[in-house]
């Protein structure tokens, strides 16, 4: 079965390679959000089985999405310009993956922690 991941970039170039990646680990984009508002609500009112997401959205931290994220124990890969050290929200466990990334990392993190 083809797992439904639910996107969160605001940058649409952004969004679209990742569409890439997601759909080269065989699975499946069932919407993107561009707003941290956008996102929880999707995540409420759309069953998937993880997240790819921005850390930073519009000057905006995801460090809402994330908890939501937790408390439902959804599975989710951050993409992000920022480091770890510079996410403090970040749990130390959460998967990062920084930009500018090559397509075959992310597709390979897409497979191991949400596929």
């Amino acid at each position: 079965m083809t797992k439904k991941i639910l996107l969160v970039e605001d940058e649409t170039l952004i969004a679209l390679d990742i569409e890439f990646a997601i759909a080269d680990a065989n699975c499946h984009v069932i919407g993107t959000a561009q707003t941290v508002d956008e996102g929880l609500s999707m995540l409420d009112s759309m069953p998937c089985d993880g997240v790819v997401l921005d850390a930073n959205l519009g000057g905006h931290s995801v460090q809402p999405i994330i908890e939501h994220l937790q408390a439902k124990a959804l599975p989710y890969i951050v993409v992000s310009g920022y480091t770890r050290d510079q996410l403090e929200f970040l749990p130390e466990e959460a998967v990062l993956i920084g930009k500018p990334f090559s397509m075959t990392e992310l597709v390979d993190a897409i497979r191991r922690h949400l596929g």
